[in-house]
């Protein structure tokens, strides 16, 4: 008993779709509603596109804060039976980031940048928790937050009006080589036992196109590649004189679908900078969010008895049945002065996971309308200890996730019922150009 204890504190919040894709990297990135696929321009490239972080010339460095909280509201539709709440408000996301943008110079001078995103979220490096399918949860923003970010891209410069870019995205696969205790039940003793598990790296490729066919207009596509974390932990407990009980918990989180950006940054003045993008994202590919549980209890003693197999448990698995989805962001930029410039953005982010009216799935999300606005100023180093000026953004953000309802049969352990949410939050930023 001690022994699943442990194996399932192992396995303990599922997380889709990454922060940066939920909240925004950066607080003008955030501010615009996410529309940057092309007009990143400082280190938030590495992330948005590549092929960007080559426009920039000179080194750029940048540390962000976040925090977003969430307001939901699930009700039973039927107070008779017990429904599990304890998942029905995701925690807060904290976490802070930082950014790197180096041009390289030499004979590449200004044809080829390096880029680094990290995000490092404060509570916890990495959590992975698949929870069980009759708990209602928030299947994108439960524990999103919960997990290690790194983004490294270049940039190259092929001739002045196109760029492309090469990136990688890592996360890590929590493997187990396996549990193996011995165990004498006549004596109630434990002889043996040792567990042994890893991170091992993952990484996905990113590749993206920058393109200025005209003075004032730059298109932008960025593809990355899916990202999950595969959890395998496998387990053996020896019964002495009884057999062998053998069992393995495996699953998928922190899942993120292909996604492909393209997107337009058009100057309708000098000082004023309107941006769209679409976002198209493969959630038809996306893996069961629940556990797998396979046992195997084996031995002379069972078989002998003719229950070899008799006692072996398989859980089922099914698809989650989503769809593809193809979103829309849109910002605006309006540089008052040199010193200032003032922001505003919204989008449109549709649902993958479908009406959980059918019995063993209890997904909650659903197309989701975000608000976003910030500033950002610079100003000179009083101290002098900076040569050039120093950039503070801030930016503050509303996703209101639309109302939906989870009809059950009759015949279902949990009642039916509804839900909405609402997520609202803000990041601020420090940037240096060296």
């Amino acid at each position: 008993m001690r022994l699943t204890v442990v194996l399932f504190a192992l396995t303990a919040t599922l997380a889709q779709a990454d922060v940066f894709n939920t909240y925004g990297y950066g607080p003008r990135a955030t501010a615009m509603g996410g529309a940057m696929t092309a007009e990143a321009n400082d280190y938030t490239a590495v992330f948005y596109n590549p092929a960007l972080l080559v426009e920039r010339k000179d080194v750029n460095f940048g540390f962000n804060f976040q925090f977003y909280r969430m307001a939901s509201e699930v009700k039973s539709k039927d107070l008779a039976k017990p429904l599990d709440l304890s998942a029905a408000t995701a925690p807060d996301s904290v976490g802070t980031s930082v950014g790197l943008l180096f041009p390289l110079g030499g004979k590449v001078k200004n044809h080829l940048a390096l880029g680094l995103g990290v995000y490092l979220p404060t509570a916890l490096l990495l959590r992975v928790n698949i929870p069980s399918n009759d708990m209602p949860y928030w299947y994108r923003y439960h524990a999103s937050p919960e997990r290690l970010i790194l983004h490294l891209g270049a940039g190259i410069k092929i001739v002045e009006w196109f760029k492309v870019g090469l990136g990688v995205q890592a996360l890590a696969d929590l493997i187990g080589s396996g549990a193996n205790v011995s165990v004498d039940l006549f004596s109630k003793q434990v002889n043996s036992g040792d567990l042994n598990a890893y991170l091992a790296t993952r990484v996905g490729p990113v590749f993206a196109l920058a393109v200025t066919p005209i003075k004032r207009l730059r298109l932008g596509v960025t593809f990355k590649w899916e990202m999950k974390l595969n959890v395998v932990i496998p387990a053996r407990v020896d019964l002495e004189g009884i057999g062998t009980l053998g069992f393995t918990v495996s699953g998928v989180a922190h899942f993120t679908p292909h996604t492909l950006n393209f997107g337009a940054a058009f100057d309708a003045a000098e000082n004023l900078t309107f941006t769209l993008d679409g976002e198209w994202q493969n959630w038809s590919s996306a893996p069961s969010p629940y556990v797998s549980i396979d046992i195997d209890l084996s031995g002379p003693t069972l078989e002998a008895l003719g229950l070899g197999s008799a006692l072996d448990v398989k859980s089922g698995t099914q698809r989650p049945g989503f769809k593809d989805t193809l979103g829309v962001r849109a910002g605006a930029e309006y540089r008052v002065s040199e010193r200032f410039a003032a922001r505003l953005g919204a989008f449109l982010r549709p649902t993958p996971v479908p009406k959980q009216d059918t019995q063993g799935t209890n997904l909650m999300d659903n197309t989701a309308i975000g608000i976003t606005g910030g500033f950002g100023f610079n100003f000179s180093d009083p101290l002098e200890i900076f040569q050039h000026p120093v950039q503070i953004d801030l930016a503050g953000q509303a996703q209101f996730i639309l109302p939906r309802e989870a009809k059950k049969e009759a015949i279902d352990d949990e009642p039916g019922y509804t839900y909405a949410a609402n997520v609202y939050g803000f990041t601020a930023a420090i940037r240096y150009d060296f």
